[in-house]
């Protein structure tokens, strides 16, 4: 999705440079779009981008590493009034399919554009997203302590969870027949089902 100059205009430089990168690493891909290109995006010389952001790497490195941790900061946050483990698996399931329709574009460059870190930069950011898996694992495995879940591998399920969830920033159309609030609501119930005790 295309950024207008209006819109980008009022933010800071770091962010513009951001929303421009998102946009055209869905657009072209990260290998397919030029510095100079994402510099006359921002109406900056290529230079300056620099002055930002070390080089592209950086950018897509920083974009990813954010859609990470507001993810395990928001689904902290969503499970904090709940107080049984299917209020928070729920919830939490609940949080990560709309984060995933709200920041549509975000979700989508940082699940295609792992492939392109550096290899360093790919081990930093598995560091945080194991973060959040083992967060999502603990919720099916205080369910299964408490008796309210019947899972026999905690960690596949949890991966199997994750993938579903995530797979609605590949397909989710806003002009499509169903809202938001119930791709998230049918999506919890689908995992409830699955993991509750029978």
């Amino acid at each position: 999705m295309a950024v207008s100059k209006a819109a980008v205009d009022k933010r800071p430089m770091i962010e513009r440079i951001r929303a421009a990168a998102i946009a055209l690493f869905k657009a072209r891909g990260y290998h397919g779009t030029p510095v100079r290109e994402l510099a006359q995006a921002v109406h900056i010389e290529t230079a300056s981008l620099y002055y930002h952001f070390a080089s592209k790497q950086e950018i897509l490195f920083d974009l990813i590493a954010q859609t990470i941790e507001a993810m395990l900061d928001g689904v902290q946050l969503a499970i904090a009034s709940e107080s049984t483990p299917e209020g928070r698996l729920r919830v939490a399931v609940r949080f990560h399919v709309l984060y995933h329709i709200a920041r549509q574009d975000e979700a989508f460059v940082s699940h295609s554009e792992l492939r392109s870190l550096s290899r360093a930069n790919y081990k930093r950011i598995l560091v945080k997203r194991d973060r959040y898996e083992k967060f999502i694992r603990a919720l099916l495995a205080d369910g299964v302590r408490s008796g309210a879940f019947e899972i026999d591998d905690v960690p596949l399920t949890g991966t199997a969870i994750l993938t579903m969830c995530s797979g609605v920033s590949d397909w989710f159309a806003r002009r499509g027949r169903l809202t938001p609030a119930k791709v998230a609501d049918h999506y919890a119930n689908l995992v409830i089902r699955l993991v509750a005790a029978k």
